[in-house]
């Protein structure tokens, strides 16, 4: 009685406690004040680099994530010019984009050149400056003066008399990574064989990560798309705004079907187990409470919570159903006796088994993965909360009949029997299996792709490459970042770049770059270049002028006035599409296109010049984490060990923690056997199967007086762990398909192990005194 009087004033405390957190929950939900993350890629953690490396990574990221890039393919003018003022009209009527502007005003960008041209000299012309040789360079202009295709004003003649500038727009020309790319209307647009191609960029005016802004320009584009096809032109999206909220679609799909998929199983689970779906309900009411508490802590302690860790959240169903069929199998052989009274003695093994699996947790929540983090901090208050939420509730409810079922599973206690019984083969299954399984080790393999992280829509995939095929000419994920300490340091260190980089641009190594010092070259060397200039020669100029017939005092007059033309700075070139290659007054960034020798690339690293490949970093962080969180997975089977120990004598260490590690050698033999490639997310699922593997042990190890009622139960308990957790690995995000395909593998492995293996402590009875006659005969 005092005991049932301590639980009746626990439960209304609990009860107190789940108003207050869903009270707080849904007035934070009708405020707007719950953020839901879905960028997989927050689930990393911050990379640990240079401070200024790491603000260029994260500008190169703001630059592509707020855009969606959208090609257009016309089989005639009339239809891409149609099509393009419809998606201007759209745009401007929305306002989910920023106003879309044309690319590049050429008209303007040519002025604005043409205003600035006293220092603008193609690479040629310096070199024969250099060299003296003004004979040359008066005799290009002259060919250049008698080329048809030049079209050469008196205006021009007076302004630029040797035609340095029409030669230098030429030469920047030549700049284009596309033969046939030409701007029109201010947009890119190729013409070629496959038809008429024309490239826009639309700017997004919030996170696409946010879901409410995802599904809103999701349905903007469907729309959109129809309006066109009608046009006969084909768009063709792509951007990190469409592959986000694949994403949250699919993560989403995938709950449900987590949810649904796993609910209706343990409904059946529980059926054939009880002959009753109050199981079910008394489940949802725990899952209920658990995920209710536990979306309030972890949203209170990370300021938000991941789609990810609502995924793994939904498959908590699959781990607290333990503790309560445990008990209810219990409960089913002792209908006259009170529920609290059958709760008492399960109590020190049902919190042990919660307490193995919060450890495993734990060291879950060591890794530096904050999505890690968060998933353990979920799990181990969800769980913790569903499990008060079994121990008050359940011994409140009449027995339920599970006679049937320890019938039908009778074999499972029958195959332990016969195992345990013969000594020679208890042992000689153990060898077999430490030299089959320990052997097949050497034939796993890893795989850390970050790329694997994300999810990925095979039609999705097929539209970002032929947008990058057509336009972006594969833009490769590296680049360099160039510092300087001032401004003329900066373009004197891209220079230096730029002129290895076309080296290892005629080696091969790359196809091509792009750089801003490629269009707008340093305040030093065009100043260098009005020097040049002013050093012709005044007899040169007047034989040239002669020779065409100008004026010589005006050649002269404009060899005079260079010193006060204005020079080409990086504010002149703010229109340009390349202008944000330039992240601040001493940084810029250098793209590279097709990289083909990333060591020669490597080679040009120096402190004022790095070589950024972000994917490959990641993916090698991605490694230095597994290899982490496998010392950690060891580190929690040695400290469960010793816990065990403590608790239960050094004797009891063996049987308890032998099935599980036997379980983990054979998950990862198995993956080996069908060359599955392991990485963090592997590693992860095996923290809940050590957590799950030992609960087995301990429930075997405590169940000598009710045998076959324990091995009914945890294989109730092995079933729903798999409808919960072994539907992940259907999951079509790669990293949740391992993680899923670790615990389904590893949770059947130790329930057979558990089962086969751990022996019983005689000494321990757990309700001899209530116990039926029949079940101790």
């Amino acid at each position: 009685m005092h005991f049932s009087n301590w639980q009746n004033k626990f439960t209304l405390l609990w009860l107190i406690v789940l108003s207050v957190i869903a009270i707080a929950l849904g007035t934070a939900w009708l405020k707007k004040e719950i953020h839901i993350q879905t960028n997989i890629f927050a689930l990393l953690p911050e990379s640990s680099q240079d401070p200024r490396l790491e603000r260029a990574q994260q500008y190169v990221s703001q630059q592509l994530n707020d855009k969606v890039f959208v090609v257009l393919d016309a089989q005639d003018d009339a239809a891409l010019a149609k099509a393009t003022t419809a998606l201007q009209q759209r745009v401007a009527e929305s306002d989910l984009w920023q106003p879309l502007h044309v690319q590049l005003d050429s008209d303007k960008f040519a002025q604005v050149l043409y205003q600035h041209r006293a220092g603008l000299l193609t690479r040629d012309d310096q070199k024969l400056l250099q060299q003296q040789d003004y004979a040359a360079l008066t005799e290009q202009s002259l060919l250049q003066i008698m080329s048809p295709g030049m079209p050469v004003t008196a205006a021009l003649l007076q302004q630029d008399p040797l035609l340095l500038f029409p030669r230098y727009a030429m030469g920047l020309a030549g700049l284009q990574s596309h033969p046939d790319l030409a701007l029109e209307d201010g947009f890119a647009t190729i013409r070629d064989e496959q038809g008429i191609s024309r490239l826009l960029v639309l700017e997004l005016k919030n996170s696409p990560y946010n879901i409410e802004y995802q599904q809103q320009t999701s349905a903007w584009i469907q729309q959109l798309d129809t309006q066109l096809r009608q046009m006969q032109v084909k768009p063709h999206w792509t951007g990190t705004l469409l592959f986000a909220q694949f994403g949250t679609t699919s993560a989403e799909k995938e709950i449900s079907t987590i949810g649904l998929g796993s609910s209706f199983g343990i409904l059946l689970l529980v059926w054939f187990g009880f002959r009753s779906i109050r199981p079910m309900l008394t489940e949802m009411v725990a899952v209920g409470t658990g995920c209710l508490v536990a979306f309030a802590i972890t949203h209170w302690v990370f300021g938000e919570i991941h789609l990810m860790t609502l995924v793994f959240g939904a498959s908590l169903v699959g781990v607290c159903v333990d503790f309560s069929f445990y008990f209810m199998a219990m409960q089913s052989q002792h209908r006259h006796i009170h529920g609290f009274a059958v709760l008492k003695p399960l109590l020190p093994s049902l919190f042990m088994g919660l307490m193995t699996t919060l450890v495993a947790y734990i060291f879950l929540s060591f890794t530096p993965f904050p999505g890690f983090k968060q998933i353990a901090v979920f799990s181990m208050v969800g769980l913790a909360a569903a499990w008060i939420t079994s121990v008050l509730l359940l011994p409140r409810l009449p027995a339920l009949n599970a006679e049937p079922a320890i019938r039908s599973l009778s074999f499972i206690g029958q195959a332990r029997t016969f195992v345990q019984a013969r000594t020679a083969l208890h042992y000689g299954l153990i060898a077999a299996i430490v030299v089959v399984a320990g052997s097949s080790l050497m034939l796993l393999q890893s795989n850390d792709d970050i790329r694997n992280l994300q999810s990925m829509d095979q039609s999705l995939k097929q539209e970002d490459q032929y947008v990058r095929e057509r336009f972006m000419q594969q833009q490769s994920s590296e680049y360099f970042v160039v510092h300087g300490k001032t401004a003329a340091e900066l373009e004197h260190n891209e220079q230096q770049l730029i002129q290895k980089l076309q080296r290892l641009q005629s080696e091969g190594a790359l196809d091509a770059f792009q750089a801003l010092g490629q269009w707008l070259p340093s305040i030093q060397q065009q100043q260098h270049n009005l020097q040049l200039l002013q050093g012709i020669p005044a007899q040169a100029l007047q034989d040239y002028a002669v020779a065409l017939q100008l004026n010589p005092a005006d050649v002269l007059a404009w060899q005079k006035q260079l010193p006060q033309q204005p020079l080409l700075r990086p504010s002149e070139m703010a229109g340009h599409p390349l202008a944000f290659l330039q992240i601040s007054p001493t940084e810029r960034l250098v793209l590279l296109q097709n990289v083909h020798h990333v060591a020669a690339l490597e080679q040009l690293n120096s402190a004022q010049v790095q070589l950024l490949r972000p994917v490959n970093q990641l993916s090698e962080l991605f490694q230095q984490h597994r290899i982490q969180a496998q010392w950690l997975l060891f580190f929690a089977v040695l400290t469960l060990t010793l816990g065990l120990g403590i608790i239960y004598g050094i004797k009891s260490i063996l049987p308890l923690v032998l099935p599980v590690t036997l379980a983990l050698i054979s998950t990862f033999a198995v993956q080996a056997w069908f060359e599955v490639e392991i990485n963090l997310f592997s590693i992860m699922g095996t923290f809940l199967i050590i957590g799950i593997g030992v609960d087995y042990a301990i429930f075997y190890r405590h169940g000598h007086d009710h045998p076959q009622v324990v091995g009914m139960a945890l294989f109730l308990c092995m079933m729903s762990t798999l409808l919960g957790f072994g539907l992940l690995s259907f999951s079509q995000t790669y990293a949740i398909h391992c993680f899923g395909l670790t615990v389904l593998l590893g949770v059947i492995f130790s329930f057979i192990y558990a089962t086969l293996f751990t022996s019983s402590d005689a000494k321990h009875v757990v309700l001899q005194q209530y116990q039926p006659k029949k079940l101790r005969d």
